[in-house]
């Protein structure tokens, strides 16, 4: 499910992506141009990848992306818009993910022990001030 600010109707915020929609064939989530790329894939056993480099490419980012893949348990978690106002919440499950491209967030832990792995851009250097703190 594609979530699109209600300011720029134009802009994607996230994706929320269901374990439970992985197919057999490659297919890429994110927009090509987007910072984060993120694609699903079932594979079959046996499946082999060739071994490959990924060669230098200079790349320039500007702000943060971020991804949530709740290995176990559940997250609540709440979009903000561009301008920070919330305006959607959702419930994670085991394997299900969250891609954040833009806008704000929060989320709450609804389960015990609930194992996440969050993925984002680089590198993330806390001395800078990367994050902004909302009442």
């Amino acid at each position: 499910m594609i979530i699109y600010s209600k300011k720029n109707k134009k802009k994607i915020l996230g994706i929320i992506y269901r374990n439970s929609k992985i197919l057999k064939q490659r297919l890429n989530i994110s927009p090509i141009n987007e910072y984060l790329q993120v694609s699903t894939q079932r594979l079959k056993k046996n499946t082999f990848i060739h071994p490959h480099v990924h060669k230098k490419n200079r790349r320039i980012t500007f702000s943060t992306q971020e991804i949530w893949l709740v290995l176990k348990g559940k997250l609540s978690i709440n979009v903000l818009d561009i301008d920070k106002k919330k305006i959607k919440n959702f419930i994670l499950g085991a394997g299900d993910m969250y891609i954040l491209f833009r806008g704000g967030h929060s989320f709450k832990v609804l389960k015990d022990n609930t194992e996440i792995y969050e993925i984002k851009n680089g590198p993330y250097r806390k001395k800078n001030k990367d994050i902004e703190y909302l009442n």
